[in-house]
């Protein structure tokens, strides 16, 4: 009867709850470039890479080649895992794949006095997730039960960048980089149970699809001071706003049914609904120190919250049993966070160098927050290892990097309640990373 209970309680949560966009909260995860990656991205403050049209676009002001091809291919493994340890389950989702980190060209082309002009691609976010878990009666229990739970998600911001700089002497830059965005998210679930025992059995399925793409232009604005054995950056990237209004889709199912008495059912398709996605303001500050054989990096970048607004916003509608209305929705919510990333660069030989990073990769959600969802709403952490060298006019980079998080007793969301979960039940999320870089800086 309690296992019972749960199933039917957890139902009703499911159908009451306002589904949420997953989308990723972290702002670090992803490194960009050859040496910028093994650094873990803590260079606004330095001149490393063609990565700088991402991290500070003045920088490259400084670049010492007028015409370099820059590429890297990130191979990440990483595993999610959502887990109701009382009821022995656990959604999780494994993948392997390569990641173009950065695709960048330095283009010999003066415009208004800058150094050169680059074209950039990278992938600002990029999240996909096969969540899966099924649960079945514990040995001994009066009733009988099984809960399986499935959980798609797919979000991917794709960045297309130009990028201007200029120096002003020996040791003032400024430089900008205008960003096209093309925003693709994609989710579905579905979770179905079953009960018997004790003269009541029960059965139910609940299926959510939400899909919706935007097309958007942000830009990034920075300043780079070299004054060795010290330089210095700052780097301001805007909201992003919307170029064209894409269009979402929403289709949703509900059926219930427990000893014929307690009946629910209903279907809903929504097409041509309006799409948001938005992205915040963020600022940040950076500063290297360089000693004959050793350089120090240090960043440090605050985001901005966002208010609480809805990606898609389907119109209520009425369900067939009961005739009453549904109210769906989606909401996205974000507070403010400080990332801080530490580097250090050393040269082995004229030709060789080793590097190590350490970041912290906060969650812009607050763990206690059940009102909003994200793939994973706690700190991470991050470090690098690796190594670059020099063969003629080419530079090749190579390195791993581990990280990932964990937080015990979280509480509840509507992550969780897809797998028939309710309050009281012990529940721990885990986020596991280990990639490999190889990239190439070929000059001419």
């Amino acid at each position: 009867m309690i296992m019972l209970r749960r199933s039917i309680c957890a139902l009703v949560l499911l159908i009451l709850a306002m589904p949420m966009i997953a989308q990723d909260s972290h702002y670090w995860t992803n490194q960009y470039g050859t040496e910028s990656w093994l650094l873990g991205g803590a260079v606004v403050g330095s001149r490393t890479d063609l990565a700088s049209t991402f991290y500070n676009p003045a920088s490259l002001a400084f670049y010492p080649d007028t015409t370099a091809l820059q590429t890297a291919i990130s191979f990440n493994w990483s595993r999610t895992g959502i887990e109701a340890k009382d009821l022995d389950l656990e959604l999780r989702s494994g993948s392997a794949a390569p990641l173009p980190t950065l695709v960048s060209v330095n283009l010999p082309i003066k415009f208004f006095g800058s150094h050169a002009l680059q074209l950039s691609f990278l992938k600002r976010t990029n999240v996909r997730l096969n969540l899966n878990g099924m649960a079945y009666t514990t040995a001994g229990a009066d009733t009988n039960f099984v809960v399986t739970g499935s959980i798609i998600r797919e979000l991917s911001d794709s960045w297309f960048g130009i990028t201007w700089s200029r120096a002003f002497s020996k040791k003032h830059a400024v430089g900008i980089t205008g960003y096209f965005s093309a925003v693709a998210s994609t989710y579905s679930s579905v979770l179905t149970t079953g009960t018997s025992g004790n003269g009541i059995t029960g059965a139910s399925s609940s299926t959510d699809y939400q899909t919706f793409d935007n097309i958007r232009f942000l830009a990034k604005a920075g300043y780079f001071y070299e004054a060795r054995p010290i330089s210095l950056g700052l780097a301001i990237t805007t909201p992003s706003l919307k170029l064209f209004n894409t269009f979402g889709e929403v289709r949703s199912s509900q059926t219930t049914v427990v000893n014929d008495s307690v009946i629910t059912l209903y279907g809903n398709k929504q097409t041509g609904l309006d799409a948001e996605y938005r992205t915040p303001l963020s600022i940040a500050i950076g500063a290297t120190w360089y000693a004959p054989k050793t350089t120090v990096f240090v960043t440090v970048e605050w985001f901005d919250g966002l208010e609480a607004y809805t990606p898609l916003q389907p119109e209520p509608f009425t369900g067939t049993i009961p005739a009453t209305t549904v109210i769906y929705g989606t909401t996205v919510k974000r507070y403010g966070i400080a990332n801080v990333g530490v580097a250090a660069r050393q040269m082995m030989s004229e030709t060789t160098s080793m590097y190590v990073s350490l970041i912290r990769d906060g969650s812009s959600l607050k763990a206690a927050d059940a009102a909003d969802d994200a793939v994973v709403n706690y700190d991470l952490y991050h470090a690098t290892l690796g190594w670059q060298f020099t063969i003629d006019k080419t530079v090749v980079t190579a390195g791993g990097i581990v990280g990932g998080g964990f937080v015990d007793n979280a509480s509840t969301s509507s992550l969780d309640q897809f797998v028939g979960l309710l309050s009281g039940v012990k529940i721990s999320r885990y986020f596991l990373r280990i990639g490999a870089l190889i990239g190439i800086v070929a000059r001419f």
